[in-house]
């Protein structure tokens, strides 16, 4: 930005110009003047500087300085009127005011109507819509403020322009100064142009930001009355509302039909879901390009396999996909759909019905063939309740014939119910643990319905039987995207088994049961948000949560809120489940040997990066002050001093280890009478996979102050030893050269060191002979140990070279009888 006081500091010059010759007329807005007329008056100036009577001066200063000035000025405003003539992008805000126009018209309609329109449906309906304009409308005036900000600074530019006195400097040579006089004519006028256009600019966003003004304070007002509306509506929603069943209306009560009712709110939520359509088109077309994404994400990986296998081996893979395989394009369409319904917290209940549908209709498809007939036909018992109970979800009035059908709907609701929950008690399905509880509590819900619409409460009656329905059919749809996604990840995993990246070190049935766990912990959550939704109680929960931890709380002089807390502890949480992750991906958990080494100490580092960095965000993000921290550490001081030096001292030695490195992950090592690999290098302590299988825990400080053997620091060659024993008689060169040949010519053995064989030492039956040979990876040695003693052996038998063994010895006892003698026989 050095050259902006360039800029202004030369073109105020030419301002100046510009306001001494208008000097005589005070008109805000002057007549244009070419560039010819601009030449004639400022060399008028120019010829009445010895007189004193012009602001201009003749001057000495560098031409070139004087030049360069005035092509930065002439290419800042050539800029400056490219961008105005561009215009601002306000086509998009303009050409939607008239949908706004339309829907609030729409809003204000059932406002006036609200006596004959008894329906929390409708006002719902009507509170989705108006948010949806505000956060429509408070986007446009961020918009239109960042035009005006943008077109303030250009303004202030200009006028910063007129102050500098930089340019009235002309140069004192007669050609050169006429060159100047030329160039700053054409300077002015341009100025004059971008100043008109930014004028004009300002003006229009003006009388837009005013428009935008008016429909947000509007929208604002009518979102205000209508959560009111909403609220007084709550307090008398399981009020009677209605005649009873037994009691026919009376005439003049009886209200429109059911078929002027239902054609009215189809119309009413088709017009409500165009808007919304509208107004959030970027958002369904994220969601289809989501969906395509999808299915071409599963149709590649089954590609994948099918062309890195043998097809009876890929159909053998690809049969443990039940549903995704099978039916590829039904399970897109359940898991966008269902995702969506749970996340359109602020959705037209008309969308929210389309999902619901769309994901049952997906679903029965492809349960159709896989589930008993008996409990298919429940099933689709349900699906039609669904279906029923959405309609009547859309009507803007009640009538006597959505009484009727609410009390034959909880009806057979509570029939589907129990012989759901008789089927599933005789059933050998892989059922979710908490399916049975799912039945009785639509058993429980549409029961209730029957006694509301028994007793005339049919708003209460309404909202209670849609959601019984919808809950037991969605919870189904979201156990079978959780089985989708299982599917997903496990297509994956095997199409880039053999691959080089990151998915091929996943093992699926070690993450399987974890990842199942959290799927179905956000889907329970999913289900629990959904029924809020339902029953019309999100807004209400979510407020009250909302003020308990956002409340401030304070203990002494320190001040928190429970959200803060958890914020803390939810950063901390993802810290350590990103080490987890990342360790698990780079080989370093759930393998019970290694067979190479591993940056172990820089995944060490990086695991401390990530937790201390996620403590600072943690304390940051929960805005508990940093000083706090200095709290923090002495507290720890104070354990340290307490009990805590060898925690502390493993931790420091495990940073120490990360350092030095004086082992890494895949070592083989030797620590007093252990000998293993190490397995894994925590913060605290380490991993030491034995041979015999076991794992042994090693705090990090008895790495650092034992005396530690690493049998692979810079290599993993080792030699071998071997020692035999011939019999004496045999010809020891001759053994000597055949083992020291056998050993040359072997295929396992380094020949650089050199294999050495010697004669050891004469015992008292055989003569040892002591063969050293190195080896390339010690974890053969074992086996190439016994492979070369087999090869000697065979070889000096063939050769008539007895292998010595220890022969019978005599021992010879040698008792002195000291004079005893045996008594004498009887």
């Amino acid at each position: 930005m050095n050259h902006i006081p360039q800029k202004i500091l030369a073109f105020i010059g030419c301002l100046l110009i510009c306001v001494n010759l208008n000097a005589q007329t005070t008109n805000p807005s002057p007549k244009p003047i070419d560039s010819a007329t601009l030449s004639k008056l400022i060399s008028k100036q120019v010829k009445d500087t010895a007189s004193g009577k012009s602001i201009l001066k003749l001057s000495d200063t560098s031409v070139a300085l004087i030049i360069t000035h005035l092509e930065t000025y002439t290419l800042m405003l050539n800029q400056v009127m490219s961008t105005l003539r561009r215009g601002l992008d306000t086509a998009d805000i303009s050409e939607n005011l008239p949908l706004i126009d339309s829907s609030m018209n729409v809003v204000k309609r059932d406002v006036a109507a609200l006596g004959s329109t008894p329906n929390v449906h409708d006002l719902y309906t009507n509170r989705v819509l108006l948010v949806q304009m505000e956060w429509r409308l408070d986007n446009w005036q961020n918009t239109l403020f960042r035009f005006h900000d943008k077109l303030v600074n250009i303004s202030d530019t200009l006028q910063l322009l007129r102050k500098d006195t930089a340019m009235r400097n002309i140069p004192a040579e007669d050609e050169l100064r006429d060159i100047y006089v030329g160039q700053m004519a054409t300077l002015i006028s341009k100025w004059r142009q971008v100043d008109s256009a930014n004028r004009n600019n300002l003006l229009r966003l003006g009388l837009l930001q005013n428009k935008v003004a008016r429909r947000y304070i509007d929208v604002t007002n009518l979102l205000e009355d209508m959560d009111f509306q909403i609220t007084s509506f709550s307090t008398r929603m399981f009020n009677k509302d209605f005649s009873y069943l037994w009691e026919p209306p009376l005439p003049d009560k009886k209200g429109p039909r059911f078929n002027q009712v239902l054609e009215r709110s189809v119309k009413k939520n088709i017009k409500v879901l165009n808007i919304f359509f509208a107004v959030r088109r970027p958002l369904f077309i994220l969601w289809l390009l989501g969906a395509i994404a999808f299915a071409w994400w599963v149709s590649y990986n089954v590609n994948r396999i099918r062309n890195n296998h043998e097809a009876t081996e890929a159909e053998s893979i690809l049969l443990h996909s039940r549903y995704l395989y099978r039916y590829r394009i039904a399970s897109t369409l359940l898991l966008v759909t269902t995702v969506s319904s749970i996340l359109s917290i602020q959705y037209p209940i008309l969308y929210s019905e389309i999902t619901w549908i769309i994901a049952v209709l997906a679903l029965t498809w492809m349960i159709a063939q896989n589930v008993p007939k008996s409990l298919l036909k429940r099933w689709l018992v349900l699906v039609a309740l669904l279906i029923l109970y959405c309609i009547n979800n859309l009507l803007i009035q009640a009538t006597f014939t959505e009484q009727w059908v609410l009390f034959i709907s909880s009806i057979l609701s509570i029939a589907a119910g129990s012989y759901l929950l008789r089927t599933l008690r005789g059933s050998t399905l892989p059922l979710p643990r908490y399916a049975r509880h799912a039945v009785w509590l639509l058993i429980f819900m549409s029961g209730l319905s029957l006694v509301l619409v028994t007793d005339a409460r049919v708003t209460a009656a309404r909202i209670i039987g849609a959601t019984s329905v919808v809950n037991i059919t969605m919870a189904l749809c979201i156990v079978l995207v959780v089985e989708i996604l299982m599917e997903a990840v496990y297509l994956q995993v095997e199409a880039h088994k053999d691959s080089t990246t990151i998915v091929s070190m996943i093992d699926y049935q070690q993450i399987k049961k974890r990842l199942k766990t959290i799927l179905y912990i956000f889907g329970t959550a999913g289900w629990l948000t959904l029924m809020a939704r339902n029953l019309y109680l999100y807004d209400g929960i979510y407020e009250a949560i909302s003020n308990f931890l956002v409340a401030e709380r304070k203990i002494g002089t320190f001040a928190f809120s429970f959200s803060g807390i958890i914020i803390f502890l939810l950063i901390i949480w993802i810290s350590t489940i990103i080490t987890q992750i990342i360790s698990y991906l780079l080989g370093f958990a759930g393998q019970s040997t290694q067979s190479r080494k591993g940056p172990g100490s820089m995944m060490l580092l990086i695991r401390l990066a990530i937790l201390g960095a996620g403590t600072l965000l943690a304390f940051a993000a929960s805005g508990i002050p940093l000083d706090k921290i200095a709290i923090v550490v002495g507290a720890l001081g104070v354990g340290i001093g307490f009990g805590l030096q060898n925690i502390v001292n493993n931790l420091v030695s495990g940073v120490i280890l990360a350092f030095e490195k004086p082992i890494e992950v895949g070592d083989v090592i030797e620590l007093g009478n252990r000998t293993g690999v190490v397995k894994e290098i925590g913060i605290r302590s380490s991993k030491i996979s034995a041979g015999d299988g076991s794992e042994v825990i090693v705090p990090n400080g008895e790495l650092i102050a034992q005396q530690l053997v690493n049998w692979t620091l810079s290599s993993r060659s080792r030699r071998v030893d071997l020692v035999l024993g011939i019999a004496y008689g045999s010809d020891p060169q001759k053994a000597l050269s055949l083992i020291r040949q056998l050993l040359q010519s072997h295929e396992g053995v380094l020949q650089s060191p050199e294999p050495v064989v010697l004669l050891q030492n004469f015992r008292d039956w055989a003569i040892d002979i002591q063969a050293m040979f190195w080896i390339s990876d010690l974890g053969q040695a074992g086996t190439m140990k016994s492979t070369v003693l087999t090869e000697i052996y065979a070889l000096l038998q063939e050769a008539g070279i007895n292998i010595a063994h220890p022969g019978p010895q005599q021992v010879q006892i040698k008792m002195d009888t000291m004079g005893w003698k045996p008594p004498a026989a009887d």
